[in-house]
């Protein structure tokens, strides 16, 4: 089927405009009981597909920080850890969403050109080691496939209570990280 007798068959069509805002800098609420995940704590741009990918991060690492705790009065401490270790990984990610869709976006001209040509190998079915395509550029690709978030929660944690035994030994009155 020809693509204009396609587009001819749409009846209706509505602009859907992305928006992206300014990564939190807390999720997590003055009471420290209670913690927003997912697109609520960061919600980025489609161009790395990884918002859903984020949303099961934020739930694998926040299972191993309530794992470790064995009572409500250590919750604030298991909320500032995983709100440590996470808000950096999704907001790094965040920016790398926006970066991409700028790439893609690119007018014609000579940016354009450049990115186009640091795909051809890519588009040719040739070997390459980097791309400007990040879906397919092997150190993103690891960057972003290859993170283990249960894995660097309980590393985040080892860390977070030596730190936090390091401080009760100076100061009684810090006991969250």
């Amino acid at each position: 089927m020809e693509l204009t007798k396609i587009i001819s068959l749409i009846n209706d069509c509505m602009k859907w405009p992305l928006k992206v805002g300014r990564p939190l800098t807390s999720w997590i609420s003055k009471s420290s009981r209670l913690i927003i995940i997912g697109d609520a704590a960061h919600a980025m741009l489609p161009y790395m597909s990884q918002g859903a990918a984020m949303a099961v991060e934020d739930g694998a690492a926040l299972a191993v920080a309530l794992n470790n705790i064995s009572s409500v009065e250590e919750l604030p401490f298991a909320l500032r850890s995983f709100e440590n270790e996470r808000i950096k990984r999704s907001g790094d990610m965040q920016n790398a969403s926006t970066v991409n869709g700028r790439i893609w976006h690119f007018p014609d001209g000579p940016e354009q050109r450049a990115r186009d040509a640091s795909m051809a190998a890519e588009v040719l079915g040739k070997p390459f080691t980097s791309s400007a395509n990040q879906w397919s550029d092997p150190v993103t690709q690891w960057w972003a496939y290859g993170y283990d978030a249960e894995k660097r929660m309980e590393e985040a944690w080892a860390r977070d209570v030596a730190t936090l035994i390091s401080r009760s030994k100076r100061d009684t009155s810090a006991p969250y990280i």
